[in-house]
């Protein structure tokens, strides 16, 4: 039985997914499949998958609505009892598979929903910026995404449970889904993926919809809310300011 689904969204990755599958194919065992969902890429990145082919369990490339469109012809087609989803410029430190294969082995999982991992994040020359992830906790959660979500398992049965992500959502539908229902989460405290700094989750759009993530799925009170957004708003733009006046 195959027990993780490794799931990759790709457009347009030229730059960035061969180092990731590299990281990827190495750590496969019968234990894992890869699954690969293309949204009709005008560069490279085909060329890139089909040299991969004989590690890839399942690809398609075909014009998508986003990430999450992609996300979800994924859930469909896995196998794996376990699910995760990584970005085409992560990827995944040399240990991943056997960490995680190892706690599935030994530890009592049964019930559990998620169990999430650290990430060390860096910049586009791969400089160690600072190490995301946090233990799951619904008290802090509800308000702000504090796990590393592409270090993350999701179990099978959650996606039947829950529906699929919402891809009117454009970034923070991850967020979304998991905010649907207080998780039974488990946590290993070690880096476990590399990602690389940017992308739209890093962003005001980013911050305006986690408000809209968190005011859909009533998960605080909406003055609350309003104070994070404005917060998160002011502190991204001062950041951008610095950032700007510094170079």
């Amino acid at each position: 039985m195959i027990k993780i689904s490794i799931i990759i969204a790709t457009w347009n990755a030229e730059k960035t997914l061969k180092r990731c599958l590299d990281s990827i194919v190495c750590q496969l065992t019968n234990d894992c499949e890869l699954i690969i969902i293309d949204g009709d890429s005008k560069d490279s990145t085909n060329q890139i998958i089909n040299s991969y082919n004989e590690y890839i369990t399942y690809s398609v490339s075909e014009r998508d609505n986003g990430i999450y469109d992609a996300w979800n012809k994924a859930i469909i087609e896995a196998k794996g009892e376990w699910l995760m989803f990584l970005g085409a410029d992560d990827m995944l430190k040399p240990d991943f598979v056997s960490t995680y294969t190892k706690f599935l082995e030994i530890e009592n999982v049964y019930d559990v929903d998620i169990i999430s991992a650290k990430a060390l994040l860096v910049d586009n020359d791969g400089k160690y910026l600072t190490t995301m992830g946090e233990p799951y906790s619904w008290d802090v959660f509800k308000y702000r995404m504090n796990i590393s979500h592409g270090s993350t398992l999701h179990r099978r049965t959650l996606f039947d449970e829950l529906g699929l992500f919402d891809t009117n959502i454009k970034i923070c539908a991850d967020y979304d889904f998991l905010l649907r229902k207080k998780m039974n989460a488990r946590f290993i405290d070690k880096e476990l993926i590399i990602m690389q700094y940017g992308g739209m989750s890093h962003s005001l759009k980013g911050v305006k919809d986690g408000y809209l993530v968190r005011a859909k799925n009533h998960s605080i009170p909406k003055l609350r809310n309003l104070i994070i957004l404005a917060k998160a708003s002011i502190g991204f733009l001062l950041k951008t300011y610095i950032k700007y006046k510094i170079n």
